[in-house]
């Protein structure tokens, strides 16, 4: 068992196990007392007492809060289970560990639903791809954004495909706005879900306002959008179907952040460092029920990885990230991918 492995597994341990030797707030006690009386007493319902109170979480009656505390369970058997696996990654506790797997993946991505936009780009083979490459490190990546309740990956991916390759061009800071391709890119379906490409291709045809004049709100609204705040910053975009990863490894290392699908499943919920790998997550256009930003990739002790950014917030994962094995199209990685060009 790798020290990697062994580690979380104490941290896993202390979280269920350690209340008697912990000193507690009043607020929190009063919590366990609560769920005590509702639950009954172990150590399960005193860790789900301070999960709820370190995300905020609330419901609405003593059915919810069975509920959820049986979900929960269901959650910390997986994180436990996958642990013990000696995986090159560790699994742990979020936000997410009171939820189905239904209930955080709403609505799965399917090309024939949105249809495969071909793109009218193709990139000029290059024969040097850099070994190594982390696009954060030149300062043109934006930061890791939340998307909420709302399957908005499609569309914040896209716009931090965008605001990446504006910054690598013209060395300026942008920010987009994600909420107008929510409410207005009618070639998707706003937070029921929606293709990269498909909101690449509204860009071409649209103009896209600043965050700051149409923020995000994480649900699907009317069309408000300005079209005098800023131009046309997209005359073309490229799209891969079921390309080798070598393709998308040059791609990433010359064009820079570059958007994918993917296959999310239970495991993928409680990533929380190392390099992802799964054998129960598919690999075609029809399995994939999220979107990402690829903005790199590197080799972590003797597995080559894919360093992709989410938008489930910072606190998931490794600060946003997950590192996901490069070579074996892990969960769909290279099923469906797509970039912009700017004017």
């Amino acid at each position: 068992m790798s020290v990697r492995v062994i580690l979380s597994l104490v941290v896993l341990v202390i979280l269920i196990g350690s209340h008697e030797s912990t000193p507690i707030s009043d607020a929190l006690q009063k919590v366990e007392d609560f769920f005590v009386k509702i639950l009954g007493q172990s150590d399960n319902v005193l860790s789900f007492a301070r999960f709820t109170q370190k995300y905020g979480k609330k419901y609405q009656n003593k059915e919810e809060i069975k509920h959820r505390f049986s979900v929960f369970k269901e959650n910390l058997d997986l994180i436990t289970y996958t642990n013990k696996k000696d995986l090159p990654y560790i699994a742990g506790v979020n936000e997410f560990a009171d939820l189905t797997i239904q209930e955080f993946l709403r609505n799965k991505f399917d090309c024939s639903r949105f249809g495969i936009l071909k793109g009218t780009h193709n990139l000029t083979e290059t024969t040097t791809t850099p070994s190594a490459k982390d696009w954060r490190e030149a300062g043109i990546v934006s930061p890791v954004k939340d998307q909420g309740q709302c399957e908005a990956g499609w569309a914040i991916s896209s716009v931090g495909a965008v605001e990446a390759a504006y910054r690598k061009k013209y060395r300026l800071g942008i920010s987009l706005s994600e909420q107008q391709l929510l409410d207005c890119s009618t070639n998707n379906n706003g937070c029921d879900g929606g293709a990269a490409a498909n909101a690449f291709q509204y860009n071409v045809e649209h103009k896209l306002n600043y965050r700051s004049f149409y923020p995000y709100r994480g649900t699907q609204g009317k069309c408000r959008y300005e079209p005098s705040l800023v131009g046309k910053l997209i005359r073309s975009y490229g799209v891969g179907v079921s390309i080798d990863e070598n393709k998308l490894k040059q791609w990433v290392g010359s064009i820079g952040p570059v958007t994918i699908g993917f296959h999310v499943t239970n495991s993928f919920a409680f990533y929380e460092e190392g390099v992802y790998t799964s054998t129960e997550c598919g690999n075609t256009t029809k399995d994939l029920n999220h979107f990402m930003l690829v903005v790199g990739y590197g080799v972590e002790e003797g597995v080559p990885y894919w360093l992709i950014q989410n938008s489930w917030g910072a606190d998931w994962g490794e600060k946003g990230y997950i590192k996901v094995e490069m070579g074996k199209n892990m969960c769909g990685v290279a099923a469906y991918v797509s970039y912009p060009i700017l004017w």
